[in-house]
This record gives C-alpha cells, structure tokens and sequence, in this order.
C-alpha cells in the first residue's frame, strides 16, 4: 500500500468510487508534498514529541500472569479459540458466529438491516425507527446520522432532521413466545433479524484494552463465568484435585477482559442466542460437533491449516471436546463426578444423574466450559495484533523524540509516508491545553493510541480514575459530545451489581473536593462517557463512532473540529461535562490528519494475510425485500436472509473486503474504499 494510500488526489478518487489505480501515483505524491501547516510549529515541541504515538511492535501484549494454570498447549488454544470465533455453530441460530460481527478489519461493514432505534435512551427506550426502518438501506446521504441546527457548529440540534438512531450489527431473530418482536423489529408480521444499540468495535488491537465494550462493562479480570470479575461473589467453577475430588474455587485472571467479553455476545438475545440460554446449553450444544463443520478451511491457514479437511469442510478434529482437551489443563475437565445443579442453584458433585427433571448434571467440562471459551477467545484475539503500518515502521526508524526526521518542515521527503502525513501527525500531538488546539493524542494516547489500554492505565498514579477539568471521570472514557447524555449512558449506566464507572464504585457518594492534583470542580462527568476507541486500522472500520454517526474519516475529523456536536454536555444531574476545545481546522488540516490516520493500516489487516486470515464465513447481509416489505418464504414468520460468503484465506491472504456501503455491503455494486468488490451474495 504506496504510503497508506496518501494524496489528496486518492481521496477524491475514492469518494467518487473509483480505483486507486487509476490515479497517478506521481499526482499523489505532488499533491501530499504541497501541504503545509502553519499551526504546526517548527520545530515541533519536544513536551509533544516525548508522546507522539509509537511503534506497537515495541509494546509488550498483556496477558494474564497465571494463564500457566489453566493452559496446556498456548498453540492448541489459540486453535480452539480461532474455530471458536469463526465457527457459525456456536450461535443459536447456526449462522451467527462471533466473526459474524467481526470479519472486515474487526468490525463490521455491512450497511442494509443495520440499523437499532435508540434502545439505549434513558430514562425509556426508545424503540422508533426515525432513520429508515428494518431492512432499511443506508446511504451516504444519510449522514451524519446527527443533523445540527447551525451545520457545522456545535450546540442546538435540528429537531426536524435529528435522530436518535444507531448504525450497528444485525444479529439474531427475536426468540420469545409472544412473535412479535417488542423492540420492533419487524415489517408487517415478520421479524427480522434484531440490530445491536451500538456500533460495532474491531477486535483487532483489543488485547490492549483495560476493560472491553463501548461502556466498559466486561472487567479487566476474568472470573471464568462471566463478564463481571470481581464485582460476581458467586463466579465459582470447578477444579478435580490430584485425588479426583472435584471443588468449587473461585478464580481470578488479571488483563483478561477479552475473555470477560467473550461470554457475553454468545448468550445475548441481540447477537447470537435464543432467550435465556446459559454457557452451560452452548456446551451442550456444540462439544462433540466437528470445529467449523459447515465452513471451509484454508490448507494455508496460519493457525488451523495443518487441521483442515482440504477440500472438506471443518477441521480433522472430530470434536470440540477433544480441543478443549488439548489445550487446557486436565484439572478444570477431567473428573469421574457429575455437577449436579439444585433447583436452588446450589452444587453437588454425585456419580450419577438422579433422572429429576428439577435438577441438572453436567460433566465437569460443560460446567466449565464459559472458564474455555473465554480463555480460548482471548488467546486466539490476543494474537490479532496490527503493528507493521506505516506509522510503526516509521517511528521505528526515527524512536527518538529528537530525531529531526520527525520534523515536517525539513523531512519533506519522510520513509513510509507523505509529508502531508507527517504534518497531520502533529497536529494529533498537539497537547497544549487551550480552546482551540486540538490534542487529540491526549486521550489517544501511546502506541495503542487509546488511553484505555492496560497500560497507560497500569501506569496512571491514579489507575482507572481521572480528573479531567474538573471532572471526575475513568480513564479512558469520555463524554465528547456525540449525542445527546439521555441517548446513552454509557460507562455513567449501572447493572444488577451497581454502577459500571469504576469512578462511582471508589466514590459511591458524593465527588471529592480535590483529586489527581487538582479540585473537582464540575463533578462527575460519567454519563454519556464511552471508551476511546484505537485509531488502528481506523480508515477500514466506518462508520465511526459509538453510535456510527460519520460515515467519513472527513466526517469524523470535522466533529472534532467543531468540538463536538452537542453543547453544554450535561449529565443527569445536570453535572456540566468539560467539552473538547473549538480548534476550527482548515481543509488542509482535515487533510492531513486523515492521511496520518490512514497510515495506522497495517496491509495485514487489510489483505488478510496472517495473523489476519480467517476460515469461510456466511453473513446475513439484511432481507430479501426492503424496509417496507419482506419475503418469508417457508412462513416460519422470520424474514428470510440474504447471505454474503466471505471466502477463506490463508496466511497469504487475499484481495480486500468491500468497505461500508460498498460493494456487497452497499447499494452501489461499484467499488469499495480500496478499489475492490468482493463477498459473494447468495
């Protein structure tokens, strides 16, 4: 990829749809060397350059410290993991798999049946349709979703035009007795598939993160039951003893968040699960069928390709039973006991099933089988690591922050990327405090360019709290000015348990006077806070933002320029959350940020080329029909789906995906953000 795919040249190529190559790459280079930025100052602060974003192959992965205990093979896990994430099995349905959300760059491309009315409105959801309706197709002229009462500046809404919709994932059909779906998602009397209320994050670079989902809810520490770590004092699973006398124990995974978030997807009737299913049913229902039976495996695959059937489907393997086997240690499967389950919820460990239809026995592997598939994901996600971009071979050439190479004004000729590139990457740096700078490295902070990584969170003072102008926040979280509080609390929310914010659990009262160096003026600025995203591979994750409001890196860009969309930001309490400053970037600065943004693509992501390859995937791509009608041709009152095969690659990989609202995920049927239209439509 000739310098991330720079120019400005290449931009309007791609915004009218046609392939990079039919730009001069002489025009683009031109053009990129032309751009200048006065903001910029020459030299660049070394205060700024001490943070500019870093090369990720420099950080080290964090994983949990006594993973030992509990895994055998790290290879066999990882494999487990791999046909885990890709296998369509494991959904209720046998379609959807967790890659069914996951298959383009981490996220999520398609655009049809893509969008969710605000379900996450406080204090009702809101499950009116205002962007289309289900089945809908997108369209560029449908964004951004948010329309502002004076265009391009913050503040008041347009009441006429604004909605409160939410591009996502599709997920399953609703499961409930009743049939017709009460979050509305149905034409006539046919449900559709249910879309999630928030856009759809890459888990590309996610085994960086402290905590993982938009709002934080799945704990840095695995409890091997579930998502909520600690904050569970009942998470208990079973481990046989050297003398066969199986136990309860509680355990505890430190950096184990992605394992934490495995186990919710699978049991969500949103994304992949009929109601009320437990881990327990998944392992019921997929431990002795063959891994990955229903799709191909690449022979070249990095990972399962020594166990792929070839021209077969699935692996040699004839079991998922025998991989979790293979991989985990014999203590948390193994035992010649039953769990028994009382109808209190209470364990006995007895020989045999007591034929009680008011108890439950499983074998110990089915008990514990949330404690597998965590870990498994976890291993396998841990290994989707981006950090051959450009920008990481650059900064690996020039580490030191006074290498005069990192200067634009005089490096006009910098190895990996443009000029224009380079410019943009101090702007991002810009770290003054002030109303109109831009200091976009302050929250995406470091190599992993998120201040939510264990890391920076490891080495805050503080830990997980923040003070942030006078508000009091957690780190790595915060409310920008998207939308409106009342659309979504985010991290501000709360469960069963209590508050999600890690703020409000060491402060369940009132905000303190004084923290992290200074007053807490304002108080707490929770609500409508989400997770700083990575900004890796961003140019193929649109749309952007928790609630996919831009369409557009121009889009995204243009919001921060603006501060924001919405203004003052209040919480529920009517708390004033400090808002980003005003920097009013020019055309020429948008232009540069979003060339320094492309050259965060690693060509492994993009390519699929290992660690990126992946098995044969089937997608639900919306329904037969549009958002007005739907075709049920076997009356089973489920809308039938139009499905999208994503071929399988080997470590070599393949030509790109479409990008959103391209090619098989668009209603254009050209080309997608990189000149290609693959994905089969079935």
């Amino acid at each position: 990829m000739k310098n991330a795919l720079l120019g400005m040249l290449a931009l309007q190529a791609l915004v009218v749809g046609c392939a990079l190559d039919e730009v001069q790459e002489s025009e683009i280079e031109g053009a990129a060397r032309k751009i200048t930025i006065p903001r910029v100052s020459d030299p660049p602060l070394q205060s700024d350059l001490r943070n500019l974003p870093g090369d990720l192959s420099a950080v080290s992965v964090p994983l949990p410290p006594n993973l030992g205990d509990f895994i055998a093979d790290t290879d066999a896990a990882i494999a487990l993991g791999k046909a885990l994430f890709w296998d369509m099995q494991v959904g209720s349905d046998g379609v959807q798999a967790c890659a069914s959300c996951h298959f383009r760059a981490g996220a999520d491309p398609r655009s049809k049946n893509s969008v969710s009315p605000g379900l996450k409105h406080v204090p009702q959801a809101d499950t009116s349709f205002t962007r289309g309706a289900p089945n809908y197709q997108l369209t560029p002229a449908d964004f951004p979703l948010t329309q502002l009462a004076t265009p391009g500046v913050r503040g008041a809404l347009d009441s006429a035009r604004d909605n409160n919709d939410v591009v996502s994932s599709q997920g399953v059909h609703y499961s409930g007795s009743s049939g017709v779906d009460p979050m509305g998602f149905i034409i006539g009397d046919t449900n559709t598939r249910r879309v999630e209320p928030r856009n759809t994050p890459s888990v590309i670079n996610s085994v960086f993160s402290h905590r993982q989902f938009w709002d934080g809810r799945a704990e840095n520490v695995f409890n091997g039951v579930n998502h909520l770590g600690k904050r569970d004092p009942n998470a208990r699973v079973v481990r046989t003893a050297t003398n066969g006398t199986p136990s309860l124990v509680r355990v505890e995974l430190v950096n184990a968040s992605l394992a934490s978030q495995a186990i919710v997807p699978v049991l969500s009737e949103m994304e992949m699960s009929v109601q009320n299913r437990t881990m327990w049913d998944v392992a019921g229902q997929i431990l002795e069928l063959r891994p990955l039976a229903k799709q191909q495996v690449d022979q070249d695959d990095s990972v399962l390709g020594p166990l792929s059937r070839s021209a077969g489907k699935g692996l040699k393997i004839a079991t998922y039973n025998q991989m979790v086997r293979a991989a985990f240690r014999p203590e948390w499967w193994s035992s010649n006991k039953l769990v028994q389950i009382m109808p209190d919820g209470s364990i006995r460990f007895v020989s045999n099933a007591d034929n009680n239809p008011q108890t439950r026995e499983l074998p110990v592997m089915h008990y514990n089988f949330a404690l597998f598939f965590g870990l498994a994901i976890m291993m396998y996600e841990s290994t989707l690591v981006s950090d051959d971009s450009p920008w990481d071979r650059f900064r690996r050439d020039h580490a030191s922050p006074t290498d005069p190479a990192l200067n634009p004004w005089t490096n006009t000729h910098p190895e990996h990327i443009s000029r224009a590139a380079l410019f943009g990457a101090m702007l991002f740096n810009d770290r003054t405090r002030g109303p109109t700078n831009i200091r976009c490295s302050n929250c995406h902070e470091g190599a992993e360019l998120t201040d939510a990584s264990v890391h920076r969170i490891e080495a805050a003072l503080n830990g997980p709290v923040r003070n942030r102008d006078g508000n009091l926040i957690d780190k790595g979280f915060n409310n920008v000015g998207v939308r409106p509080t009342s659309d979504d609390l985010g991290v501000g929310g709360s469960d069963d348990l209590g508050p999600l914010s890690l703020t409000r659990r060491q402060f369940p009262g009132a905000a303190p006077a004084f923290f992290d160096g200074a007053a807490v003026t304002k108080g707490f600025g929770l609500d409508g806070a989400f997770k700083i995203p990575s900004l890796r591979n961003v140019e193929l994750t649109a749309p952007y933002f928790h609630n996919g409001d831009a369409r557009t890196l121009e889009e995204a860009v243009a919001l921060y320029s603006r501060g924001g969309n919405v203004a003052p930001i209040l919480t529920r309490d009517g708390t004033v959350v400090e808002p980003l400053g005003v920097p009013n970037l020019s055309k020429d600065e948008i232009y540069a940020l979003v060339e320094y943004l492309r050259t965060l693509t690693d060509e492994r992501v993009l390519y699929r080329r290992a660690p990126f390859d992946h098995p044969q995937l089937f997608v639900p791509n919306g329904h037969r029909g549009s958002g007005n009608h739907v075709q049920d041709r076997n009356h089973d009152e489920l809308a039938d789906d139009v499905m999208v095969e994503i071929p399988a690659v080997g470590a070599d990989g393949g030509d790109p995906l479409p990008g959103f609202l391209a090619g098989a995920f668009g209603n254009n049927g050209d080309c997608d953000d990189h000149g290609n239209s693959n994905g089969h439509g079935r």
